[in-house]
C-alpha cells in the first residue's frame, strides 16, 4: 500500500487552516473520521491523502492553493530529510538524497536528475543544465499538488544555499493558472507551461556548490538515521503485513486464516504481534472500526449491510462497537455525515 508521512499531510492541513478552512472540515469533507490523523501514526495511506487534497482544493476554492502551500512550508517541518540535505557536502549530496530518501516523504511521485545541453538565455551559448524532474506515482494528482512539490523544493533549494536567484526555467505539465505573475515572482525565472514534465532547471555547476551546513559527523549521524527508518518502510513490520492482509480480506476472517495466508501458524502471528505490544484482535478492531466509517458513507448500505460486511453476527453487536469507537451509534455518525456534506 501507497503511503504518505504525516508531516506532508499536516502541512496541507495547515495551509488550508491559514485561508480559514479548518482541519475538522477537510477531514469531514473527505470522508474521514475527526481522528484520522491520531490513528494514522506516521503514515497514512496515498487514497486517504488524495482525498484530503481534493477536500482542501474544494474548500479553499483557491485556483493556487497547492503553489501557495509550496511556499509556506519550512524546511525544519521534515526534520530528519531536512537536517539530512543541510549536513551534506554539496548541493549536488543533497539533492542525492533527496533521491534516496523521497519514500520517506510519500509514495506519491518520484525525483528524477538529469543533465543535457541548452540554450535558456538565447543571446549565450548553451551551457550544461540539470533538471531536477518530478513524476507522479498516480494519474489522478491535481496541478494543485505539483505546485506544492515544485515550489516546496525550490524552498529547499534556498534554504541550503541561502540565497534565492538559483532556478533557470520552471517546466510545468498543467497549463496556465491564474496568478502567472505570482508563480514568476516567486521562482524569479520563466515558468513554462504544458511541458513534458514537472522540473526545474539550473545551471549544473550549482551542484558542485558547498553547503554552508556541511557537517560530516552530522551527516553521518543523519545518513544512518534516514537508512533506518527506510529501511522499516520498504520492509513492513508484523503489524502492517496484518493490516494489509485484513483490508485484501473478506467479513470471514480470523487470526488462523490471517496466519495461514503469511504462511505461519496464530500462535506464532500472536507472538510476533505481542513483541510488538499488539494484537490480532486490537488490528482486527482497528479494521472493522475504518471500515465502518467507509461503508457509512455510502447511503445506499442499510446498517444491517454494514453489520454483515464487517462479519457481526448480529446488528446489536455492531451498535455497541461503533459506539465504543466513535461515542455515538451508526444512525447518529451517519446522520451528521450527511447533513456535513448537505452545508455549503
Amino acid at each position: 500500500m501507497k503511503t504518505v508521512s504525516v508531516i506532508w499531510v499536516k502541512g496541507l492541513l495547515q495551509a488550508a487552516s491559514m485561508q480559514g478552512v479548518s482541519e475538522h472540515a477537510v477531514l469531514s469533507s473527505a470522508g474521514l473520521a475527526p481522528d484520522s490523523l491520531s490513528v494514522a501514526g506516521d503514515r497514512i495511506s496515498l487514497s486517504d491523502t488524495l482525498l484530503l487534497w481534493r477536500a482542501a482544493e474544494r474548500l479553499s476554492a483557491d485556483p493556487l492553493f497547492g503553489f501557495n502551500m509550496g511556499k509556506s512550508l519550512q524546511p525544519s517541518q521534515f526534520q530528519l530529510i531536512a537536517f539530512t540535505m543541510l549536513s551534506s557536502k554539496t548541493l549536488g549530496s543533497a539533492i542525492d538524497k533527496i533521491l534516496k530518501y523521497q519514500r520517506l516523504i510519500s509514495d506519491g511521485g518520484a525525483f528524477s536528475l538529469t543533465k543535457q545541453h541548452a540554450v535558456i538565455d538565447h543571446s549565450k551559448a548553451a551551457k550544461e543544465v540539470s533538471s531536477l524532474i518530478y513524476r507522479p506515482t498516480e494519474n489522478d494528482f491535481s496541478y494543485h499538488q505539483i505546485d506544492a512539490v515544485i515550489a516546496a523544493v525550490v524552498s529547499f533549494i534556498r534554504w541550503l544555499l541561502g540565497r534565492d536567484r538559483l532556478i533557470l526555467e520552471v517546466h510545468l505539465q498543467h497549463d496556465k493558472q491564474q496568478g502567472l505573475s505570482l508563480y514568476q515572482d516567486y521562482y524569479q525565472a520563466p515558468v513554462l507551461f504544458e511541458q513534458a514534465d514537472n522540473s526545474l532547471l539550473f545551471d549544473s555547476k550549482l551542484l558542485a556548490e558547498r553547503l554552508p551546513g556541511y557537517d560530516p559527523n552530522l551527516a553521518a549521524m543523519h545518513e544512518q538515521m534516514a537508512d533506518s527508518q527506510l529501511k522499516r518502510l520498504l520492509e513492513p513490520s508484523i503489524i502492517a503485513q496484518v493490516q494489509a492482509q485484513l483490508m485484501a480480506s473478506d467479513a470471514d476472517v480470523s487470526r488462523d486464516k490471517i496466519a495461514q495466508k503469511m504462511a505461519m501458524s496464530g500462535r506464532s502471528l500472536q507472538r510476533k504481534l505481542q513483541q510488538e505490544e499488539s494484537s490480532f484482535q486490537q488490528l482486527f478492531d482497528e479494521f472493522r472500526h475504518q471500515r465502518s466509517l467507509l461503508f457509512l458513507q455510502d447511503k445506499h448500505l442499510s446498517l444491517t449491510d454494514i453489520a454483515q460486511k464487517l462479519g457481526f453476527a448480529e446488528n446489536s453487536t455492531f451498535y455497541r462497537a461503533f459506539k465504543r469507537w466513535q461515542g455515538i451509534t451508526p444512525g447518529e455518525y451517519r446522520h451528521v455525515l450527511l447533513e456535513s456534506k448537505t452545508q455549503p
